[in-house]
């Protein structure tokens, strides 16, 4: 990965949000594969499901993300296509009324043929259509756009030592209140609302979203990521916290011959084999109990060599910072391990800029059905963005001297929180809001 190339997306990300990015949404959906895609058949409705999904994603980057006004961008959708059903209706009456055309076989068309009428007429702007339609859009359909939305633009991108490199880490989101959601994400204590535990799983680089999964508070994040092991493509470099310095993790990992680097916090019982330099060595590890979330799966081995490196910190002095990594190539020097372990940073990044941003830190639907969507709705939307920026900053230039705080975010919004720590709005509860005040406005007009 370049040097500070995460920080330029992340500085860019903002400005990319404020942009009508219809036209670009339109070049990255997959409009081929929806066709392929197996639907039940159904009548010919505006709504069909590639416009209402499209029209999802792009409501995903709007700040008002009520269904009003996905219904409002709706309506550009329907004007486009009722301009190029025009189009195709004036092309073929060209052909018919012009002699010096040749004919083809058959009974000559006059017209496009069957088409709905609601399709060439304007659409109503009532939200219940539109609602509806959301809710028959099947979750494999918004899957397989997913695994689409996370295709690599630029596979040079992030490569490390020939290793495609990933990051992962977990997050709550804030789920709304209802009897059908608290059923499927069932909380640890019965205080507050219901929390989903976010578990993604970033390609570091271009920031897109591999995989994630969502699942409910009593559940750990090494529970959500062994779900998700197998999606991890063969060869890579995994990059985790402290919480996956666990002989399980380790083990599953080496099966797929894919590498992780952690930190070492926790008293590590191991033996010393081979001593490569100063703070520099090969340890053998040995598994003490299994792990609960293995279901009573069985590991292969018992006994793992990992790479044991020992370095000063450079923020807390006379302390000693320590690594575990799986990584056993000398080739490749302590200190660039301990380097590529810093830039680890960048989930901190791309998790804060999926809840903030993205504005998924409190999920809106009310259904477990609609919650996965919208998720799914989002990071679909934030693997877009990233993708539209990576292209756009080619050429940026970049100085690490820079506050990326501030260009990314507003200061001195007063967001309503509880003593829950939730965020709500006065008017709309359970919901993220924000109080402007007129001093607020005076402010954030001399900061910009």
């Amino acid at each position: 990965m370049k040097e500070n190339y995460s920080l330029i997306l992340t500085n860019k990300i903002n400005e990319q949000m404020q942009l009508d990015l219809s036209g670009a949404f339109y070049e990255l959906f997959p409009f081929q594969k929806l066709k392929c895609f197996n639907i039940e058949k159904s009548r010919d409705r505006v709504y069909n499901q590639t416009n209402t999904l499209l029209t999802m994603l792009l409501t995903m980057v709007e700040k008002d993300k009520s269904l009003q006004t996905s219904v409002n961008l709706f309506s550009f959708i329907h004007e486009n296509n009722r301009k190029e059903l025009d189009e195709l209706d004036r092309q073929i009456k060209a052909e018919y009324e012009n002699p010096s055309q040749p004919r083809k076989p058959g009974r000559p068309r006059e017209s496009i043929g069957r088409v709905a009428k609601s399709k060439t007429k304007e659409i109503s702007f009532d939200t219940s259509g539109y609602s509806k339609a959301r809710q028959r859009i099947p979750i494999e359909l918004i899957k397989m756009v997913f695994e689409d939305s996370k295709n690599n633009i630029k596979p040079e991108i992030g490569i490390w030592y020939g290793r495609r490199v990933f990051i992962t880490d977990g997050s709550f989101l804030q789920l709304q209140d209802t009897e059908a959601i608290k059923e499927v994400f069932r909380a640890s204590t019965n205080q507050g609302y219901p929390k989903g535990l976010f578990q993604g799983i970033i390609e570091q680089g271009i920031g897109t979203v591999f995989n994630f999964a969502l699942g409910s508070d009593s559940k750990s994040e090494l529970e959500l990521i062994y779900e998700m092991i197998d999606t991890i493509p063969r060869g890579s470099l995994l990059l985790a916290d402290d919480l996956y310095n666990c002989f399980s993790i380790f083990s599953l990992l080496e099966e797929r011959d894919v590498k992780i680097i952690v930190p070492g916090k926790r008293v590590r019982n191991y033996e010393v084999i081979e001593r490569i330099g100063e703070g520099d060595e090969i340890v053998q590890i040995k598994k003490s109990t299994d792990s609960k979330w293995l279901k009573g799966k069985k590991l292969v081995t018992d006994k793992l060599l990992l790479r044991r490196i020992e370095y000063n910190s450079v923020y807390e002095e006379g302390k000693k910072n320590i690594l575990y990594t799986s990584l056993l190539d000398k080739k490749i020097s302590k200190e660039e391990i301990i380097l590529k372990y810093e830039s680890r940073w960048d989930i901190e990044i791309s998790i804060r800029e999926i809840k903030t941003i993205m504005d998924i830190n409190i999920v809106r639907s009310k259904s477990p059905d609609t919650t996965y969507k919208e998720v799914y709705s989002a990071i679909i939307a934030y693997n877009y963005v990233r993708k539209i920026i990576a292209k756009s900053t080619e050429t940026s230039a970049f100085s690490p001297e820079g506050d990326i705080i501030q260009k990314c975010y507003q200061d001195n919004k007063h967001i309503f929180v509880d003593k829950l720590g939730r965020t709500y709005s006065r008017w709309s509860p359970g919901r993220n809001g924000y109080n402007i005040t007129e001093d607020t406005k005076a402010c954030n007009s001399k900061t910009s």
